[in-house]
């Protein structure tokens, strides 16, 4: 007999609260987790080049800064900064309280293979539909790829692609943020949504327009996810697998 999974709809201890977020207000503090810890790394590194390459020329100081291996390194040294920025956008007196808003709860192993087949089936239909529609693959990826050209650049690429870049990003986009834009008047429909268009907005690193839309595709199923689960670590979960596995054909397939 089979056994019945029911997803929740929401987390057991989370109560429901009444529309009292400023969207103006939570796309500021959206735009200090995305940016300051970005120019604070951007001045910092700057000076550090300017330091180490006295002599060298300002094109060749600007080369190293806007160098894939520097944005990598600056991609896994930003949580330092965007989690004290991130609890301090979060209005609570603890951890507990903290994680509850975020909706970062334990998983159920169930329900987390359904999330990760869900990721699978997503990934696998979006390469299927990019492959028959001959889309041109991305000049970011292929310029990670060139970077990969030690053991050292290979494990950074891993460690931020396929790891910091999922947490934090769904920390901040389906945990933090949907958290403050279902307490305004847009609800959780409008949080699913908004969410999604802002994920999608950020990745200025492509150029291919499918590709905006298959990432918007994937932020409405992560979005979702985090909805029907009410549980940010399945959403975490998926994008770490969708990485991944973008990350092993651009190594094996590219």
């Amino acid at each position: 007999m089979n056994e019945e999974i029911n997803l929740p709809t929401e987390h057991p201890d989370e109560k429901p609260v009444k529309p009292n977020s400023s969207l103006i207000k939570v796309l500021l503090w959206l735009a200090v987790l995305l940016f300051v810890p970005q120019i604070l790394m951007f001045l910092g590194l700057g000076i550090f080049y300017g330091v180490q390459d006295a002599g060298f020329s300002e094109e060749a100081i600007d080369a190293k800064m806007t160098s894939v291996f520097t944005l990598l390194m600056m991609t896994l040294i930003a949580p330092i900064m965007t989690i004290p920025l991130l609890n301090a956008a979060t209005q609570a007196s603890n951890w507990r309280e903290r994680f509850d808003f975020w909706a970062l709860q334990p998983v159920i192993t169930k329900i987390l293979f359904i999330s990760l087949g869900v990721g699978f089936m997503f990934w696998g239909v979006t390469s299927l539909v990019g492959d028959w529609l001959n889309i041109p693959i991305e000049q970011f990826m292929l310029d990670v790829k060139a970077a990969s050209d030690s053991f050292i650049a290979v494990i950074l690429v891993i460690v931020t692609v396929c790891f910091v870049v999922p947490v934090m990003e769904e920390l901040i986009f389906r945990g933090w943020l949907y958290s403050k834009i279902a307490q305004t008047k847009l609800g959780n429909i409008g949080a699913l949504i908004s969410t999604s268009i802002i994920f999608t907005i950020i990745h200025t690193q492509y150029d291919n327009m499918i590709t905006f839309f298959i990432i918007l595709l994937l932020g409405l199923v992560l979005a979702f996810t985090r909805y029907k689960t009410g549980n940010v670590s399945y959403s975490i979960a998926i994008h770490i697998l969708f990485n991944s596995l973008g990350i092993i054909v651009m190594f094996f397939f590219m």
